[in-house]
């Protein structure tokens, strides 16, 4: 039976993490057949800085992955985090095409490029997801889908999460030179809620909280669709760091110190624990702005789900509970399970990734498919066309 196979991998402030999971026609799902993880070089807070070393730490995670899984890949679907990446909301209105005044499947891919004509000039950006959150048809009646519907006047609203034009570029460079072509690139925390956000949690309203080593990413679903997108400068290094300085210890002590909090002495626990909470203060007091500039503090009936390799702190969703107000939850893979011993957190967004080029190949409408190709292909079109 023919089999496909995808390669995700996530650049990642600490790590590159690979997965190489394969599907057949038989529709048994997606299955993990390897993962590979190299500590990074040439990234900081999500972003590349060093071409070259960067790509080093790329193929060797990509090897261990080819390695387990047996297989090897030319081409790959890649991540692009950091603080530049964001969002943008606008609206368009057109005219239904059809005489008989029927919307179709045009008219609505019509009104979704006109919001993108609306929005100001992406000075060195360019859009990586474009997802329509409604439409309205005569200025009356709203729906998902306006496809069949009859009316003369189409307005649609949409978002748009956009990366600068340079991480875009860096990352599919990267892949070049670690000798694989990137078949895609997509925002990590569209990527981590595909693979950790249950689907109803995305209807109903919820948030996920990515806590990486340089960065946290925020990421708001509602009715199925991010409503808003942010990625905060602060990560569980900067805990790290927090706790080398206060104990005037080593990084690789504090390290240590953070993932064993729970066996320290009584003493030395409440002085990490004073550490530790100033710094995820920090973190979600901006989480808390966030929502307050949506308006929805308080107000997502299915909370918070947490993912990453810094979200596995002790205690960590009670606070965020308390923080918040707001349910939380660790994140989980509900379509595909991780090999054995494996933490779930830091292979979120690279699983993700699979998670999305397995969707497309099943023609699911979802991220990057249907109306937003359009857009995506363009903006890869005019990459490729920079790259030497």
């Amino acid at each position: 039976m023919a089999k496909n196979f995808v390669l995700g991998i996530d650049i990642g402030s600490s790590g590159v993490q690979s997965v190489v999971a394969g599907w057949d026609k038989r529709g048994e799902g997606l299955k993990i057949l390897g993962v590979g993880s190299s500590p990074s070089s040439g990234i900081r807070r999500g972003k590349i800085i060093d071409i070259e070393e960067t790509s080093k730490s790329l193929k060797a995670s990509v090897v261990m992955a080819e390695k387990k899984s047996g297989l090897r890949l030319r081409s790959g679907v890649l991540s692009v985090g950091g603080t530049d990446l964001a969002y943008v909301r606008s609206k368009g209105l057109i005219m239904v095409s059809r005489a008989n005044h029927e919307i179709s499947e045009f008219d609505a891919a019509r009104a979704l490029e006109q919001c993108q004509s609306n929005i100001e000039p992406l000075t060195n950006r360019e859009v990586l997801h474009s997802f329509a959150l409604s439409f309205t048809v005569d200025g009356q009646f709203k729906t998902p889908d306006p496809t069949g519907m009859v009316g003369s006047k189409l307005e649609c609203e949409a978002i748009f999460i956009t990366a600068l034009s340079r991480d875009i570029k860096n990352v599919v460079r990267v892949a070049e030179l670690s000798g694989f072509m990137a078949e895609d690139v997509i925002a990590s925390p569209i990527a981590a809620a595909r693979a950790v956000l249950p689907k109803r949690h995305k209807e109903v309203g919820a948030m996920l909280i990515d806590i990486g080593a340089g960065t946290s990413s925020l990421a708001v679903f509602e009715e199925g669709l991010p409503i808003s997108l942010e990625v905060l400068p602060y990560g569980s290094a900067n805990i790290t760091s927090d706790l080398a300085i206060g104990f005037k210890t080593t990084i690789d002590e504090a390290e240590n110190m953070k993932k064993n909090f729970s066996a320290s002495s009584a003493s030395s626990k409440k002085q990490a624990a004073d550490i530790i909470s100033a710094r995820l203060s920090d973190i979600f007091e901006l989480t808390n702005k966030h929502l307050k500039k949506i308006d929805r503090v308080k107000l997502l009936p299915a909370g918070v789900v947490l993912t990453g390799g810094g979200a596995r702190l002790p205690d960590l969703p009670d606070f965020v509970k308390d923080y918040l107000e707001l349910p939380v939850r660790m994140g989980d893979f509900e379509e595909t399970r991780m090999p054995d011993g494996l933490d779930i957190g830091p292979w979120s967004v690279a699983v993700g990734l699979c998670i999305m080029a397995y969707d497309a190949s099943q023609g699911r409408p979802g991220f990057g498919s249907n109306l937003t190709a359009k857009t995506k292909n363009a903006a890869f079109r005019w990459l490729k066309s920079l790259l030497p």
